[in-house]
């Protein structure tokens, strides 16, 4: 046991000169959550090994794209009119959702043993969720696929959506709701779709849905009434029928005037139109050579 504190207490002290033979960044990454339109303060404490001055930078870092907030010992043009510096932090005045990003501060210190260092803070704009747009069908065939669709834009973070039938959850894991006597639907809370694999006609209802994400109240869109339809096979049988009799009776009409001859006389007609027609010049050229021997 007495080997073991021993050795942790090497450990520590080893760390301890390392950490004082070095420039090293106090405040450990972090994330930073705070409301739009209020203030935030983004820390980066850091110690030198020798007692001199370090160059400071402020990175911010969205997607693949990163800019200066802070450099050559001074905050850049777009963020002089609304950001200062608290010593080594930025303090951030009516941040919005534009401000959302990582921000590296970044120090070097060239006379220190290790010379560089950094420290990631990720900033998270608290946004309220705005009222969610709905897709609902007012009406559907029973036994088809049905998709029901809800979205909000603003809400941050992302919005988590629950959708009601009839004022009653309908739960992610349908198998477990007794309520329901048609089970074949999902839900998915991250994208807000409900769909039903099949419908039936026992899905009727009135339905919306709710977005919230911790800030702020939670919206709801506008309650739409779905009328789910059987299949009227009846009617389905009798359309069939009528379209077979109207061609029954297409095709006898076409078979008796084949009969009696009409589209027959039609052709004939033509071909001994054109026949006599070509027949007349040999006729003439005869008579032609015939007075021309005489």
């Amino acid at each position: 046991m007495a080997r073991v504190e021993i050795f942790l207490f090497s450990f520590s002290l080893l760390e301890l000169i390392h950490q004082s033979q070095a420039v090293t960044i106090v405040s450990s990454d972090q994330d930073v959550e705070v409301h739009e339109h209020e203030t935030a303060v983004l820390p980066c404490d850091y110690i030198l090994e020798r007692a001199n001055d370090a160059r400071l930078e402020w990175k911010k870092i969205k997607g693949e794209h990163i800019s200066f907030v802070y450099f050559d010992g001074a905050l850049v043009d777009k963020y002089k009119d609304r950001a200062s510096m608290r010593g080594s932090d930025i303090v951030l005045n009516k941040v919005t959702r534009a401000d959302m990003a990582t921000y590296r501060c970044e120090v070097m210190a060239k006379t220190d043993t290790r010379v560089f260092t950094e420290t990631a803070i990720k900033l998270v704009v608290l946004v309220p969720p705005a009222v969610p747009t709905c897709k609902i069908p007012s009406s559907a065939m029973s036994g088809s696929v049905v998709e029901l669709a809800c979205k909000e834009p603003e809400g941050s973070p992302p919005s988590q959506y629950t959708w009601y039938k009839d004022n009653r959850v309908l739960l992610e894991l349908p198998a477990k709701d007794s309520t329901f006597t048609n089970t074949s639907y999902t839900v998915n809370r991250k994208t807000g779709l409900l769909i039903f694999n099949p419908v039936v006609k026992s899905n009727s209802g009135s339905y919306f849905c709710e977005a919230s994400n911790g800030v702020g109240q939670t919206q709801r869109c506008l309650v739409k009434f779905m009328q789910i339809n059987d299949v009227d096979v009846g009617a389905i049988v009798i359309a069939v029928v009528i379209v077979t009799l109207v061609l029954s009776l297409c095709g006898l009409g076409l078979f008796y005037a084949h009969r009696k001859g009409y589209l027959g006389k039609s052709r004939s007609s033509k071909s001994n139109g054109t026949n006599r027609k070509t027949a007349t010049p040999a006729t003439e050229d005869f008579k032609h050579t015939k007075s021309f021997i005489i």
